[in-house]
């Protein structure tokens, strides 16, 4: 596969030294990623562990699949997490935007190499190696890269979990992220074998009681700040009603994120004692930027936080930040 980032002379670097690192190494290489994984966490970490145990390598992934992604990994393949790992161990953390947000294997263990392959702008570059590119709109994109660097050839275990993750990052390509890198990118995954019809069947499913949640979140859609922001909220009351779990709810922000005359949308987890936010925006004003005010991260288009506050004090939050957003690039006076 062709490399477009090769008028890149930092990233080809960095990327070269990460696969001289990985296949020198003779110990395990834990590889995992983020918590509450989603399809480009799952898809760069089985992209990167079968492409580095076609080599040869000891090479673990590290991770917990969410039910609509338990197609991905084969039997046995994930592995639950370590809370100590072997002296001669490395941790290839994917796809995490900061190193405690890295689950699955003890980031602080002393003596253990960290090599950070991520996509997230607000990535300090922790680890050993740090290869973060914000501009590739899925970490997915990076590991593609890698796969090349490491000169594995490809196949369709190794290209399916990769598209995957481009796919779910970008929207299956209706993200303004969809950039021809991306559908360049996608194209050459197909041709060795990843079957784009068949990933997007599976993405697509959901289970029955999905629909009853979803009538339970979009019953609680506001517009406040002139309905420039759509907000939406779930709780373990409406959870129970309709039998749906936590996990169901992660795909509920792009059910509003589409009102009409809206900048920013907002779907407001309640824990109880703490607020999850997951944050979509679809012009000029920054997801990322009200999400680090609220002590999160991500992208420009979308971004989450977690408040340590009760759902009233942290709407109260998110509207504030909103409105500061809002007004800094003119959308507000």
């Amino acid at each position: 596969m062709s490399n477009p980032n090769a008028r890149d002379p930092q990233y080809v670097e960095k990327l070269q030294a990460i696969a001289a690192k990985l296949k020198s190494w003779s110990g395990p290489i834990f590889v995992a990623a983020h918590e509450d994984p989603d399809g480009d966490a799952i898809g760069s970490v089985l992209g990167c562990s079968r492409s580095l145990k076609k080599l040869g390598l000891d090479a673990r992934a590290v991770a917990t699949s969410p039910r609509y992604l338990e197609w991905l990994p084969k039997i046995g393949e994930l592995l639950a997490p370590f809370e100590v790992l072997p002296d001669d161990a490395l941790i290839l953390s994917v796809d995490s935007a900061e190193s405690h947000r890295t689950v699955g294997v003890p980031m602080n263990q002393a003596g253990i190499p960290i090599i950070n392959i991520d996509h997230h702008g607000s990535n300090p570059r922790f680890g050993e190696i740090a290869l973060v590119s914000p501009d590739k709109a899925a970490c997915a994109l990076i590991v593609q890269d890698l796969v090349n660097a490491l000169g594995v050839g490809w196949d369709v275990d190794i290209a399916t979990p990769v598209l995957t993750g481009i796919l779910t990052d970008t929207g299956n390509f209706r993200f303004s992220n969809t950039s021809a890198e991306v559908l360049h990118a996608a194209a050459e995954l197909m041709n060795v074998g990843a079957n784009i019809t068949e990933i997007n069947e599976y993405l697509a499913v959901n289970p029955r009681s999905y629909y009853k949640l979803q009538a339970e979140v979009l019953s609680t859609i506001d517009y406040p700040l002139e309905g420039l922001l759509v907000t939406a909220y779930v709780n373990e009351a409406m959870l129970t009603r309709v039998g749906a779990t936590w996990e169901e709810v992660e795909s509920m922000i792009a059910s509003i994120r589409n009102a009409e005359g809206t900048q920013i949308a907002c779907i407001m987890k309640d824990f109880g004692a703490h607020t999850k936010l997951s944050l979509r925006s679809r012009g000029q004003a920054s997801a990322q930027n009200i999400a680090i005010a609220c002590g999160g991260g991500g992208h420009v288009a979308a971004a989450g936080a977690t408040l340590m506050l009760p759902f009233p004090q942290a709407k109260e939050k998110l509207l504030e930040e909103a409105r500061k957003e809002l007004t800094r690039v003119g959308l507000l006076k």
